[in-house]
This record gives structure tokens, C-alpha cells and sequence, in this order.
């Protein structure tokens, strides 16, 4: 961004030195806006340490709002490049509240690509002007899924509330009618009383349970979409330098999370295998959750192996291609579908790598809860969206998932995928 262009176009432009190629290595600038030119030629140079020196310098010679806006951007995208993920939201966040920057060139500046895949860049949208906290994404989503249950509610819960006030001057009118009857003259009509009442009474019951039903599908609705938003932010390691969160494969991948011991994991990998290629054309990867070392029925088979044999494997294992075997994984990945951008081909995996494994079992055994499993092996199926479609114990059915879900290029995956169940 130039300086004093707010929100007009991304900040980092490569910009021609106005001064010989030393110009990086003269006094330090004495203006806000000296630091912030000189900082992007520095960083079109390569240094970023330096060029992040003279934006973060920027801020501290009383600069107007357009140079302050360029120094916290400039920042943020030299942050970036650094792997400074919090301090480059940060910075961001600044530019964006304090100084007016449109989030939109945030959105698209390829500078700030490596921020937007972050866990932090999700969590810091919500304190930014222009973007959306956890509550009201939830409730978007809970209202797009049901569009006319909150009019239903407001509309009926008005009634609902009409009819209670009726009913309570009703009972009023109807200890008169009562008292009347024992003492005389002056009271309302019994009979009329009485149909009055029973009128209010069934409506507020009949408007309460509509009320109450659409408020409790509304909560129900609510807490599926909070489980799968945390779900979204769980961490995916596509290699030793790069963490990602699982909603940064939205619209590309279709997961199946898996969860049981290395045994187990390893059957439900050997019976996918034959549907491997067609799974993979519908975007399906895997993400293994390694509950333990070995089942039940390992530790019977490895003790049959000891007692029948006095040599060889006992644990009957194949060698590296296994789960957690020195191959590096279950199996060799196949090609994968073409990917949207901001991922590569190579990215979307046959298999995705689980960072952080407490967190995807804390989450596991939410959704084990919610879907009223007590078996530790199971399996999510996740749409492209990031819905839950399926859940269950074990190993899905494989056959099923291809008959099930349409291929990327499908219309079908276009106009139906994510519909959850």
C-alpha cells in the first residue's frame, strides 16, 4: 500500500528505489513517511527483519492515519513472512479498526496468504471491523438452515405472550365470577368466564409448545454448528513447517476422520484401499486418530504368537506400511483431484496428519457424546462445507461413501454437498 491510500489496494507494492541502492543503509528516517517507503523498498529487497525495523519504526514518529494505516499493514505482511502469526494479526487488527483499512485487501493480498491458512487469522477476524465473531457465525448458520424459524418464534412467542395476558385478566374476571356466585349480584358471567379462560388456556399451551419446540431445535441446531466451527479450527500438519486448520480444506476436501487403536486403523485403511481412487475423485482424505498401540484382540493374537511360536513377529505386524511402521504412514498417497486455490495438489492428501491429537480426541469425544457412542473406534464423515454428515462406530462403509457422495466435478456436488445430517 502507498502511503496515505487507505483500503485501495494491497500493501506491499513493489516500488522503485527513489534513491541509489544504499538508500537502506543511510541515518534513520526521521518521518513516518520516510520509514514506511524506505521499509518497502528493504522488503522488495528481501530483508524482511529490516523492513518490519522501519514499518514498527513508522508508528513511533507521529504519523497521520493514512502512513500509520501503511505501517501496521506493511507490518503485518512483513510479520507474516517472518511466521509471526500473532503479531501479524496484531497488526492487522490495528490497521483494520483504528485507521479504517478495508478488510477486503486483507482478503486478497497474496502477502498475507500464509496468515489467512492460520488458526490465529480465524480467531482474529472476529475482533476486526468487517468480520464476524463464533456467535454470530453460529447463529447466520443456524438461521440459513432454518430461515423461518426465528420469524416463527418472534411472530408466535408475540402471540404467546398476547394469550398469557389474556389468561391473566381471564382468572381475575373468573375468582370474581366464583365470589359472585356465593354472594349476588354484580359478578361476570360464570359460563362465559369459564369458556374465556379455557380459549386462553389452550392457545398459550398450543403457541408455548411451538414456541418451545422451534427454541429448543434452534439450541440443538446451534450446538451442532459450535461443534463443527471447533472442529474447523483443529490443526492439520502438511509438513514440519506448516500447520493449518482443517476449515482451510472447505470446499476441497470431503474428511473422514478415523479414531482407534494402530490395529484398527490399519483394517479400516486395508479395506479402503480398493475404493481408494474413486474415494479420492469425490475429494475424501483421511485423518487418523490414534487412540492406542494396540486392541483386545492384538494383545490376544501377540500372546497366541508367543505361546505357538518361539520366534518370528509376534505381534503379527507387516512391516513399514502399517500404521505408525517406519514407512512414515499407512500407505503411499494416490494423485490427488485438482485443489482450489491456496492449496496444492500435494496438500490435499490421501492421508492429512493431525497436529495437536489431544485436541481432535477432546473433540471426538464431544461428538462421540452428542451422537450417543460409547465405542472408542469410530469414524466422522465431514461434507465440504465442514457439516458432519455421518458418524459411527468402527470403520464406515466404504462401498457406501462411493454410492453416497457425488464426485468434485458433479453438478450434484455443486448444488447438494453439505447438506449434513
Amino acid at each position: 500500500m502507498q502511503p496515505g491510500e487507505r483500503g485501495s489496494q494491497p500493501a506491499m507494492v513493489v516500488r522503485r528505489a527513489a534513491s541509489s541502492p544504499s538508500s537502506s543503509a543511510t541515518a534513520a528516517p526521521s518521518t513516518a513517511k520516510e520509514a514506511v517507503e524506505r521499509g518497502l523498498e528493504v522488503f522488495a529487497a528481501g530483508d524482511t527483519e529490516g523492513a518490519l525495523a522501519l514499518f514498527l519504526r513508522a508508528q513511533q514518529l507521529s504519523p497521520n492515519a493514512d502512513e500509520a494505516c501503511a505501517a501496521c499493514y506493511n507490518a503485518a505482511c512483513a510479520q507474516t513472512r517472518l511466521r509471526q502469526w500473532d503479531a501479524a494479526v496484531a497488526s492487522l487488527t490495528s490497521a483494520v479498526n483504528d485507521y479504517g483499512l478495508k478488510l477486503s485487501v486483507a482478503l486478497k493480498d497474496p502477502d498475507l496468504e500464509a496468515l489467512r491458512e492460520r488458526r490465529e487469522w480465524l480467531e482474529g477476524l472476529a475482533n476486526m471491523r468487517g468480520g464476524i465473531n463464533d456467535q454470530q457465525y453460529v447463529r447466520l448458520r443456524s438461521e440459513a438452515k432454518a430461515p423461518f424459524r426465528l420469524t416463527r418464534i418472534i411472530f408466535l412467542g408475540g402471540l404467546a405472550v398476547g394469550a398469557a395476558l389474556g389468561l391473566f385478566i381471564i382468572t381475575g374476571r373468573l375468582l370474581a365470577a366464583l365470589a359472585g356466585g356465593c354472594s349476588g349480584e354484580g359478578a361476570p358471567d360464570l359460563q362465559e368466564t369459564l369458556q374465556n379462560f379455557g380459549i386462553n388456556s389452550a392457545a398459550l399451551a398450543v403457541l408455548g409448545f411451538f414456541v418451545y419446540r422451534d427454541v429448543a431445535a434452534q439450541r440443538r441446531d446451534q450446538a451442532v454448528i459450535e461443534r463443527e466451527e471447533s472442529l474447523g479450527r483443529l490443526l492439520v500438519s502438511l509438513s514440519a513447517d506448516r500447520v493449518i486448520p482443517l476449515a482451510a480444506f472447505r470446499g476441497t476436501t470431503r474428511p473422514v476422520i478415523l479414531a482407534g487403536s494402530r490395529g484398527q486403523l490399519n483394517r479400516t485403511l486395508a479395506g479402503a484401499e480398493p475404493y481408494r481412487e474413486a474415494l479420492r475423485e469425490r475429494g475424501v482424505s483421511i485423518v487418523p486418530i490414534q487412540l492406542s498401540a494396540e486392541d483386545a484382540d492384538e494383545k490376544l493374537r501377540r500372546l497366541k504368537a508367543e505361546f505357538g511360536s518361539s520366534g518370528g513377529d509376534a505381534a503379527g505386524g507387516s512391516g513399514s506400511k502399517g500404521f505408525g511402521g517406519s514407512g512414515g504412514g499407512y500407505a503411499k498417497p494416490a494423485a490427488a483431484p485438482k485443489a482450489a486455490s491456496g492449496l496444492s495438489s500435494k496438500d490435499r492428501k490421501w492421508q492429512l496428519k493431525a497436529a495437536n491429537e489431544e485436541e481432535w480426541m477432546q473433540w471426538l469425544q464431544q461428538q462421540k457424546a452428542a451422537a450417543g457412542i460409547s465405542a472408542d473406534a469410530v469414524y466422522v464423515q465431514v461434507q465440504l462445507d465442514g457439516t458432519v454428515r455421518t458418524s459411527g462406530v468402527g470403520g464406515p462403509s466404504w462401498q457406501q461413501l462411493v454410492d453416497d457422495l457425488p464426485e468434485l466435478s458433479s453438478v450434484r456436488t455443486k448444488f447438494t454437498d453439505g447438506v449434513g445430517l
